[in-house]
């Protein structure tokens, strides 16, 4: 009686396994990835995310930036950081190393990695929030945030609050056409002659024209920010 029953318990397997293998199915779990505005078309997420799903070994060197990835050797300096020091991977370096990534597919979705071990990569939408009482940026992309900094914002509430575009400006360096051609590295427009941009002194209180300063120093957020946000992104800048 139980040889009767294997055929049928084995096609049941058969047709589970094809299911997963169907358009749009997945093994493994979905991640969201990180876009820049300087690398238009490539997607990035942590390291450490994409070879634990990958199931793959990662080897550190004395200054504990990755070298290694699976079989593939990772050139110094080859991978994105975030502010904070995480580092970044794209499905182009992991596609290198021999990880099967393939085209987006209609819902805009990447799927990386064997029929087994892998992941789905999605994107996101971005968004940053400015507080001028606390004095800091929050950037997210989708749940991940990818970015927080101290800032210094306009001086006697010249920084308006209000829900603003990135763009369309934006400049590696900008000169000031109001405040004796102060330069302002990094600058992204968001409303009128309001910058973002990075600046030599940004202490932890309002001290601007009106600009929201970032720092170049302790991971070079103003560097990161300029190269991360997309033209059209929503920037909220708060009183509270």
């Amino acid at each position: 009686m139980q040889r009767r029953f294997c055929l049928p318990i084995l096609l049941q397997c058969l047709v589970a396994l094809l299911s997963l293998a169907s358009p749009g199915a997945s093994v493994g779990g979905t991640l969201e990835a990180i876009t820049f505005h300087a690398e238009s078309g490539k997607w990035f997420l942590p390291v450490d995310e994409a070879a634990d799903e990958l199931k793959w070994p990662l080897r550190r060197d004395d200054m504990g930036k990755v070298f290694q990835l699976d079989d593939a050797t990772i050139l110094p300096g080859s991978l994105r950081c975030l502010p904070d020091g995480t580092e970044l991977v794209s499905t182009e370096q992991l596609a290198l190393a021999g990880a099967e990534v393939t085209a987006p597919d209609e819902q805009g979705r990447v799927r990386v990695g064997g029929f087994f071990r892998g992941f789905t990569l999605v994107v996101p939408g971005q968004r940053v929030v400015v507080s001028l009482q606390k004095q800091q940026l929050h950037a997210w992309q989708g749940e991940r945030l990818v970015m927080q900094t101290r800032i210094s914002s306009g001086r006697n509430g010249r920084t308006p609050a209000g829900e603003f575009r990135a763009g369309p400006f934006r400049s590696v360096m900008h000169h000031s056409t109001l405040y004796q051609n102060a330069p302002m590295p990094w600058s992204v427009q968001i409303h009128g002659n309001v910058f973002i941009h990075g600046f030599s002194s940004v202490p932890n209180y309002p001290a601007s024209h009106g600009c929201i300063r970032v720092p170049l120093t302790e991971g070079n957020p103003a560097k990161f920010f300029y190269e991360w946000v997309l033209d059209g992104t929503t920037v909220t800048v708060t009183k509270d």
